[in-house]
């Protein structure tokens, strides 16, 4: 649904368009997440013209952490699948 999301807070709205233009990391060797690589964070909060940037930041490390968390889980579960 293209309107999701359009109800959130705007602190919400403007996190998650920060952390997807954000690069994922990833072990090589593992194939698990690292997370966002951070670098030119500002900058990109610079073009989004974002209002509250240090508010922002804590929300879109929150979101990494917990998509992570996730992802190595799903990731670590079906390795014991095989």
């Amino acid at each position: 649904d293209e309107d999701e999301g359009e109800n959130w807070p705007w602190l919400f709205q403007d996190a998650f368009s920060v952390w997807n233009s954000l690069t994922d990391q990833w072990d090589g060797m593992s194939g698990s997440y690292l997370g966002k690589q951070m670098a030119g964070i500002k900058d990109i909060m610079e073009i989004l013209d974002i209002e509250d940037p240090r508010e922002v930041l804590k929300i879109v490390k929150i979101i990494d952490n917990k998509y992570g968390k996730e992802v190595n889980k799903k990731n670590k579960d079906a390795q014991k699948k095989k």
